[in-house]
């Protein structure tokens, strides 16, 4: 059979072969059972189960558990970034099998991890097959498949339980395999010598815990590299020789591979939060999968580490490395600039040109690039700004176009660490959004992805308010619901921007703004109330945000896990309903931050508050005589601070909105009355982050800073 004979082609290869089970639901299960039965390797693996939906978080349990056969079952569902991760593991000549309906069905089969790509009240149905078409294009056109298609008739399905215990411990039910592998090591024992590239990262390593201080080394690789064990090996290096390591990682499994690869000198793990909430003394810090990690978090391990190790992934199935790579890049250029970089090109689980790692990384462009930087501002400088196009493509169309499907994704992937494979089916299949882009000849030069939301039926709005529902798909209009207090939000129609990316080679020309200008002008021809946004809130976002006319109306109160920012949404009114959306959101903004600030957002950045504040109206609620005589003594004499903070809080209420849109304090006056006064730290807790000796010198700029509020106050007698 084809399984035999792709095994006696790998036989004393590395390479990796692929075979397309295609057919109907009873002979692909029967035909994987066979492939398994006559290879029988010991560490053969299981993905899907028929009558389940894929897991999306078995994608983790994956990482780096070797086998030698890998058998995906697309029928129970085809998880894009599960497939990634999970190939990631298959060792040199072994076989990848894919069991899928009949070719002409399968992109009209309603496939079951589609579901979670369908907004409300769409259902897996609603989900396009432009992302199967054109992975069954590329299958049918690489030399690392083999095709045997079997009958095409529809048959019922077997059940799960029955088809797992028919294949065995090689064909065990999707959950099954994930905690097999959760329990397995995360990632795949190297066996024999370092490569040279690992040889080389060792060193590096070595140097670094012994060079100058702040200089850190960047590792950066595709997937299976070796860089978690090169990692392990200097750090057993390190240990052996009296030095003391520590090891953080997104998660204690993604950790697991260079603790095992430095053997009795594992170096002690903590979580990013642990680690920066203990502050451990270390000769060196390991950074592992640091794509992962939120780049705050990044940035604070800098201040605390003098030698640190970041190594991550660059196009692997998380589709974060490159982003990471360069918007770590600029932090890194600005807080240690002496950093280095390596980079690790020789697999050692594969064969240098593995036929199947490039089928992989062109189907889920993981390896998707955006146009060369001198290619971007050519064609940015041969247009003209005038002859720039925006342009709203059809998706049918953009499937089968590679190229620019290819500009496109690579755009996203560096604009956004989270950009994932599966990113790529909501892109291409997902109802009710759409792709826009501003291009200068075959150059695209920013990309927008959003989505329709809102229009929801009245019997919905009330449960939603009330924080009973969460429809699929509206974020905006279930946030500004449920926790900004606007129930109108339900029932508007809203387009969100989930994605905006600009090339870096032409940024600050104004391309990002004149994008969201173009969205604005294409969604209020359309009837569309507002345009809205979602993101992880920084003070520079904010302003991009504003300067594209997208004002602030709400911050969620928890930091976002993969971000490790609160979330803020902003809104561009495209109505006159949408107008007094927006006009209601502001208006509470700040009444509400002043309330939040001392709970819930207490550790929010007061460079963010700012920015916030900045973008709202202000209360303008006078001040009375008595609150008058307070503030001025606190600012011109001695009133202590304690004595002050009633009226200090209504002041700021009412005038540092516009003070700071005004630009009348200094950022460290800002700063200091708005964690002081709204986050109610001391002034002594404030001095170091505001860069003050100490609390006498806070003390001093919110003195400083009051009068300047004092002087915009409006003012009302007191009642006699």
């Amino acid at each position: 059979m084809a399984a035999a004979e792709l095994q006696a082609q790998l036989a004393g290869t590395r390479e990796r072969r692929l075979l397309w089970l295609a057919g109907d639901a009873h002979w692909t299960l029967a035909a994987a059972q066979a492939v398994a039965g006559t290879l029988a390797p010991p560490d053969s693996r299981w993905l899907g189960a028929r009558g389940r939906a894929a897991d999306p978080n078995r994608r983790t349990a994956e990482l780096g558990a070797e086998c030698g056969l890998l058998l995906v079952d697309a029928w129970a569902g085809l998880d894009l970034d599960a497939l990634g991760a999970a190939a990631g593991t298959l060792r040199g000549g072994g076989l990848l099998v894919l069991l899928t309906p009949p070719v002409r069905d399968w992109p009209a089969w309603t496939d079951p991890a589609a579901e979670r790509f369908a907004s409300f009240p769409h259902g897996g149905e609603a989900v396009t097959g432009r992302l199967i078409r054109r992975l069954c294009g590329l299958l049918d056109a690489s030399p690392a498949v083999r095709r045997v298609d079997g009958p095409v008739a529809p048959s019922p399905e077997p059940p799960a339980a029955a088809a797992a215990a028919r294949c065995g411990a090689a064909a065990a039910p999707a959950g099954a395999g994930a905690r097999a592998a959760a329990r397995s090591d995360t990632d795949a024992s190297q066996v024999g010598p370092a490569t040279a590239d690992q040889a080389r990262a060792i060193d590096a390593i070595v140097a670094t815990a012994s060079g100058r201080a702040h200089r850190p080394l960047v590792i950066t690789a595709d997937r299976g590299r070796g860089k978690s064990a090169a990692m392990g090996l200097a750090a057993a290096r390190l240990a052996g020789g009296g030095a003391h390591i520590l090891l953080t990682a997104p998660r204690q499994r993604a950790a697991a591979a260079v603790r095992r690869h430095a053997g009795r000198f594992a170096p002690r793990y903590l979580a990013p939060d642990q680690l920066l909430a203990q502050h451990p003394p270390a000769d060196l810090l390991l950074v592992d999968e640091a794509a992962a990690i939120p780049a705050p978090l990044l940035t604070q391990m800098l201040a605390h580490y003098p030698r640190m190790v970041f190594a991550t992934t660059v196009h692997g199935y998380e589709g974060t490395g490159r982003g990471f790579e360069l918007r770590f890049r600029r932090v890194l250029d600005r807080v240690t600039p002496g950093w280095r970089a390596l980079r690790l090109s020789q697999p050692i689980r594969w064969a240098d040109d593995d036929p199947l790692e490039a089928l992989l990384s062109r189907a889920l462009l993981l390896d998707a690039e955006p146009a060369a930087d001198g290619d971007a501002e050519a064609a940015l400088a041969a247009a003209g700004a005038a002859d720039v196009r925006f342009e709203t493509p059809e998706r049918d169309g953009l499937a089968g176009d590679e190229p620019r499907l290819r500009q496109a994704f690579g755009l996203l992937v560096l604009g956004h660490y989270q950009t994932r494979p599966s990113d790529l089916r909501q892109l291409l299949d997902a109802p009710d959004m759409s792709v826009h882009w501003l291009r200068a000849g075959e150059t695209l030069l920013a990309v927008a992805v959003t989505g329709r939301e809102g229009s929801l039926p009245p019997v919905l709005h009330q449960p939603i308010f009330a924080g009973r529902r969460r429809p699929r798909g509206h974020l905006l209009a279930q946030t500004l619901s449920a926790h900004a207090g606007l129930p109108a939000a339900a029932g508007l129609a809203c387009r969100r921007i989930l994605r905006i990316a600009v090339h870096p080679a032409v940024r600050r020309r104004g391309l990002g703004r004149r994008l969201v200008r173009e969205l604005a002008a294409s969604s209020a021809a359309a009837g569309t109330d507002a345009l809205g946004a979602s993101f992880g809130a920084t003070p520079g976002l904010i302003r991009f945000w504003r300067r594209c006319g997208l004002r602030p109306v709400h911050i969620g109160s928890r930091r976002n896990a993969a971000s490790g920012a609160h979330a803020a949404v902003v809104l561009r009114a495209l109505t006159p309903a949408g107008g007094r959306l927006l006009q209601r959101g502001r208006e509470r903004l700040v009444p509400r931050l002043t309330v939040l600030l001392a709970g819930p957002l207490r550790g929010l950045e007061p460079a963010v508050v700012a920015e916030l504040f900045a973008a709202a109206p202000g209360a303008a609620a006078p001040l009375d005589d008595l609150q008058q005589r307070e503030l001025h003594a606190f600012a011109h004499a001695d009133r202590g601070l304690d004595a002050t903070r009633p009226a200090l809080h209504r002041l700021l209420q009412a005038v540092l909105p516009g003070a700071l849109a005004a630009h009348r304090l200094s950022a460290s006056q800002s700063h200091a009355l708005i964690a002081c006064i709204l986050q109610h730290a001391e002034p002594g807790a404030c001095a170091a982050p505001l860069g003050r000796s100490g609390a006498a010198a806070v003390l001093a700029e919110l003195r400083a800073a009051t009068a300047v509020l004092l002087a915009a106050a409006p003012h009302r007698p007191s009642p006699r």
